[in-house]
């Protein structure tokens, strides 16, 4: 035995000194008999693999159709009983509902039905020896030319397709682009630089990319080349971190100067200054539609300070590191590095840039970074896991996770459904290849447990630092409202650039399906399935919205998918020659390449977005209107203190900010959604004395503020004002309880107030109209009120005028002079200001009489006799909110003049009174 092993080694050696002879004497031929016959197989069998695909993708597409059309024709749910639950349950009546049922339940059983029959047909078509013959045969050339063409044709229709928002397509325009988008590929590309050289790109762009991939990379293996991988490392590298620093950059500001982000930066800055201040969120009804982010941020503000710059500068930072996180998942999946950066431009350019380049400027702090940085950090996690099956990483991450679901439940639930469904898939199969039903389980029982003590360890550490528990059930409130009640959901469109996604996602699932089959369950198989599920979940978003901005948002997943699907189809093709699968790829180039070529000559876009310059100098005045206010504010408050703020939704997070003010009721104006919000407002400001700051000229079309606004002017007074802005405390007045209007005469109306809670809602139910009256030509009207500066413009004490009909009495705004108006004319007339004041008004034909605190003080002439209005009565409002602030004690109307001695009568009880 030894002898031979002896030997064996001496004749190694001899064959080694012996090669580079034989080399040189007899070089061996590139691609023998031998070569060839193993390439037509593995063409053979890869054209195989692509018939199973295709057939899979279509009978699965077919089965979901077929259920897709009895569902529609079967399940008809009642709608209208939607919308009356919507309708008691959300403010006005329900007016945004628009439920979808039948949209929600079709989508939810594609998730079910497409995987599920690609499983089914899959196991099938790669079983049936037919699609081996078939492959082999000019079929197999019709069948895949005929899908690439479908694919194509897709492309083309789903963007040719009619913006289902444009104006005049049918529903409501939803954004400026809209009134000017008649097509999809309008709204996304017109005025960039595929709406303008769609020929240029289509012709010679993309055939040059095409011709880098199959001359240069297949044929002469550029991507071994030093020089190669050097330039596209640098410029690929160059270009998106200049990419990356300027989408940071244009989300840091001091002001948002733009309308549409003035409103959405508040949506979720509200919330921070008030946590900031102290007040926890989930506590006495104070929801947050966006999640529990901002007590996860307290503890950095409360290090740097909290300001819009800061809190800007935080969420770029979060969005920054979420592009990061997504290109290392990437860098670890793509193999080829022209696919990995152009992949990568995609994920940021269509949904982040896309809308900045052709709209006004909106961070969109709601979705970037709040919602985005979780399915990120679950990307980035599940790489880990993936490089090193770690326990560190798996528990940590599963941590981080559950917290991420009360980061913002939307995503966090989709993502950490996800990473369960992840780990599910990558310990599928045991080592024998058997299911592994134990550590499925394991998985899912753990993730219960964590998500349950995450929870409840929030609850506990919010009552240990606030002495009060959160609801966490009103943590799904917001959710409820949009998925249940169909607040605000818009329409879906059959022939749109969403089939798109849907078909990544479907190429996403199969590709998995096919490795966990045929247990192969490796890295890629498991990030493409993650990536799979993960963007169907967040697909939901873009179904309830529907609109052409949210596709583009909610895309980032799918991008992902796509790239890593893209790179694993290069691998295939690019040692086979299948023409099929490599017109196929040009297809994916044309799509993946659009964003490199809008960013590189948008730069100018790229740039004014950083600067900001020319929003800088048109808001320049609002922005010194903002700090003016803020300033009063911090004059009339201090910190710490519960004061009422009320104004635009947009500004109300801009002037509670850093001054550490409380908000005395909470959700915020922009927040608030219910009924029971707005009832408990109502009730709060009755019962309250906290100070008030308010915008009048705010509320005059959000008129679901109507009862607590009447509320504040039934028991609040003015204090003081700026031009803008005006400060007003508890009504310190009290209202004189004796009747002192005679009732014996029949009175048409009469009303005796008191600060009583009969008074008061007697008060405000009449600030809403009471029912129309019918006056005589001769009629009086009595009114003892205290006599007040006001904030409310024309704030009316009485009437019910209407165009040309009608009376009213209202106060000039910034004047000591009422007005006294019938018919739809009136005089301005001065009344005494601080003080309570009787004014009688004794209507005649032709004429009309002003008497205050018992004198004469105007006959003024009509033009024509008095005019009956339809409109109902309103004490201290004439509607449209014209309310009156401040103390009215008496009202009486009757249908005949009052005489001098009546009047001065009753005034002399009235001084006596007081």
């Amino acid at each position: 035995m030894m002898v031979w092993e002896f030997k064996k080694r001496n004749s190694l050696k001899n064959i080694k000194k012996h090669i580079p002879e034989v080399v040189k004497a007899a070089p061996v031929p590139k691609s023998g008999p031998a070569e060839n016959e193993i390439e037509l197989k593995e063409t053979l069998e890869t054209k195989e693999k692509s018939l199973v695909w295709i057939f899979s993708i279509i009978c699965a597409l077919l089965v979901y159709a077929g259920i897709a059309v009895i569902v529609q024709n079967v399940y008809t749910p009642d709608i209208s009983l939607l919308k009356v639950t919507a309708g008691k349950i959300l403010i006005g009546n329900g007016g945004y509902i628009r439920p979808e049922p039948v949209e929600a339940m079709l989508s939810q059983l594609a998730l079910i039905i497409i995987p599920l029959s690609l499983l089914g047909f899959y196991v099938l078509f790669s079983k049936m020896p037919l699609v081996k013959k078939l492959a082999g045969k000019p079929f197999f050339m019709f069948l895949s030319t005929i899908s690439v063409a479908c694919i194509i044709a897709m492309v083309y229709y789903d963007f040719a397709a009619q913006n289902p928002f444009g104006k005049g397509n049918g529903d409501m325009p939803q954004t400026d682009r809209d009134f000017t988008a008649v097509t999809n590929f309008d709204f996304y590309f017109d005025g960039l630089f595929l709406g303008n050289h769609l020929v240029l790109y289509t012709l010679i762009i993309v055939p040059l990319i095409s011709s880098l991939f199959f001359i240069g990379l297949k044929k002469y293996n550029w991507q071994d080349k030093k020089l190669f991988k050097i330039t596209s490392s640098i410029l690929g590298y160059s270009v998106l971190s200049a990419l990356i620093i300027c989408c940071v950059l244009m989300d840091i500001f001091y002001f948002p100067y733009q309308p549409g982000n003035k409103y959405n930066l508040n949506a979720v800055y509200y919330s921070m200054t008030q946590v900031y201040a102290g007040m926890p969120l989930l506590v006495n009804g104070f929801t947050n539609t966006y999640g529990l982010y901002p007590h996860f941020l307290n503890l950095i503000f409360h290090i740097i300070g909290l300001s819009v710059f800061k809190f800007s500068l935080v969420m770029a930072t979060l969005l920054g590191l979420s592009f990061i996180l997504n290109f290392y998942c990437l860098k670890q999946f793509v193999n080829n590095k022209v696919i990995l950066f152009l992949g990568m431009f995609s994920v940021i350019y269509f949904p982040f840039l896309n809308v900045k380049f052709v709209e006004h400027f909106d961070a969109v702090f709601a979705y970037f970074p709040i919602r985005y940085i979780i399915p990120s950090i679950l990307i980035f996690s599940a790489t880990l896991y993936l490089k090193k099956r770690s326990q560190l990483v798996y528990w940590s991450s599963s941590s981080i996770l559950a917290i991420l679901v009360l980061w913002n439940p939307e995503f966090g639930i989709v993502s950490y459904i996800s990473w369960l469904s992840f780990h599910t898939f990558n310990d599928f199969y045991n080592k024998e290849g058997k299911v592994n039903f134990k550590k499925i389980l394991s998985h899912w029982l753990a993730g219960a447990v964590i998500l349950i003590i995450v929870t409840y360890l929030y609850k506990l550490l919010i009552y240990a630092f606030y002495a009060s528990a959160p609801d966490m059930g009103v943590l799904w409130d917001t959710i409820f409202i949009f998925g249940k009640l169909g607040f605000g959901l818009l329409p879906m469109a059959l022939v749109h650039p969403w089939n798109l996604i849907v078909l990544v996602l479907i190429f996403g699932f199969l590709f998995s399906i096919v490795k966990w089959y045929k247990k192969e369950n490796n890295p890629k198989a498991s990030v493409v399935f993650l990536l799979s599920i993960l963007g169907v979940g967040i697909f939901f978003y873009f179904q309830g919205r529907s609109h052409n901005w949210y596709l583009a948002t909610s895309s980032g997943i799918s991008l992902m998918l796509l790239t890593i699907l893209g790179d694993e189809l290069w691998t295939t093709i690019k040692n086979k020659n299948i023409l099929p699968l490599s017109a196929l790829f040009i297809v994916f180039i044309y799509v993946i390449s659009i964003s490199f070529f809008e960013i590189v000559t948008n730069m100018d876009k790229l740039i004014e977005l950083v600067y900001q310059k020319d929003d800088k100098n048109k808001d320049s005045l609002q922005v010194a209107e903002v700090e003016n206010n803020r300033d009063f504010i911090t004059k009339y408050s201090k910190e710490f203190e519960k004061i009422y703020i009320l104004t635009i939704s947009k500004y109300q997070g801009l002037y509670f900010d850093a001054s550490k003010r409380r908000s005395a009721f909470n959700p915020g104006v922009i927040e608030l959604f219910f009924n029971k919000d707005l009832a408990r407002l109502e009730n709060q400001i009755i019962d309250s004395s906290f100070s008030v700051f308010i915008t009048p000229y705010t509320f005059q079309h959000l008129r679901f503020m109507d009862r607590p606004l009447a509320a504040l002017a039934a028991t609040y007074e003015y204090k003081d004002a700026n031009k803008v802005i005006a400060f007003l405390n508890k009504r310190k007045t009290k209202i004189l309880a004796k009747v002192f209007f005679d009732t014996s005469n029949g009175l048409v109306f009469h009303r005796k107030y008191n600060d009583d809670s009969v008074g008061t809602e007697m008060r405000i139910s009449d600030a809403l109209g009471t029912k129309p009256i019918e006056l005589n030509l001769e009629f009086s009207i009595q009114i003892l009120f205290d006599s007040k500066s006001q904030v409310f413009p024309m704030p009316a004490l009485i009437g019910n005028m209407s165009g040309s009909n009608g009376f009213a009495i209202s106060k000039t705004l910034n004047s000591p002079n009422y007005i006294f108006g019938i018919n739809g004319l009136g005089y301005n007339l001065p009344v005494p200001n601080n003080e309570w004041v009787y004014c009688v008004m004794n209507v005649f034909p032709d004429h009309f009489e002003v008497y205050i605190n018992g004198d004469l003080l105007s006959t003024n002439p009509l033009s024509k006799p008095y005019t009956n209005s339809t409109d109902l009565l309103r004490i201290g409002n004439l509607g449209y909110t014209h309310f009156y602030v401040g103390a009215i004690s008496e009202v009486a109307i009757a249908n005949k003049a009052l005489d001098n001695t009546q009047i001065e009568k009753t005034w002399n009880e009235i001084k006596n009174g007081m």
